[in-house]
């Protein structure tokens, strides 16, 4: 099928492994999983709600943030076509490269998801705003926000991460 994801989803839980032993890192599945869930399960807990005004705030963001990673996905798929390394590091900067597109990859996702998901959800709250009083998100829709967009920062701090190794990696060089 022409929009399965299920690929990128895939690709971004193998980057959770750790290198040396090949095993799925709990720490990192709790870092990245466990952690915004159980921000978003607080948020919806303690009744968090979101305005219009913070969603479309939170669209604005990501769909720039799309944009942008669509352009660093093009910068990365540029880098690896590079081969003027030693024959030792080809192999981890391939590796890298690799796990820095699916992370990127991924991001992308979570940004089109939440960027749907606040779509609908400032249209939906428009519709049936009573003025004067503002309109705003049910708990569920601010748990889920809150996960994504959790979710979405921390993965944003590993591209960042490993962009920076690279970059030091060549400079190094």
């Amino acid at each position: 099928m022409k929009i399965d994801i299920t690929r990128i989803v895939v690709a971004q839980f193998r980057t959770m492994r750790d290198n040396s032993t090949q095993k799925y890192s709990t720490s990192d599945l709790l870092v990245f999983y466990g952690l915004p869930v159980l921000l978003g399960a607080g948020g919806a807990y303690y009744g968090w709600k979101f305005s219009t005004d913070v969603l479309n705030a939170l669209l604005a963001a990501f769909s720039i943030f799309a944009g942008l990673l669509l352009n660093l996905l093009i910068l990365v798929y540029t880098l690896s076509s590079q081969t003027e390394h030693p024959a030792a590091l080809i192999k981890t900067r391939m590796a890298l490269i690799k796990e820095l597109h699916d992370n990127i990859a991924y991001s992308i996702l979570v940004s089109i998801v939440i960027v749907v998901v606040t779509t609908m959800t400032v249209a939906y709250l428009k519709m049936h705003e009573k003025p004067p009083e503002a309109a705003f998100t049910v708990w569920w829709v601010t748990g889920i926000v809150i996960f994504l967009t959790m979710n979405f920062v921390l993965t944003l701090l590993m591209i960042l991460k490993r962009i920076y190794i690279m970059l030091n990696q060549t400079i190094d060089k």
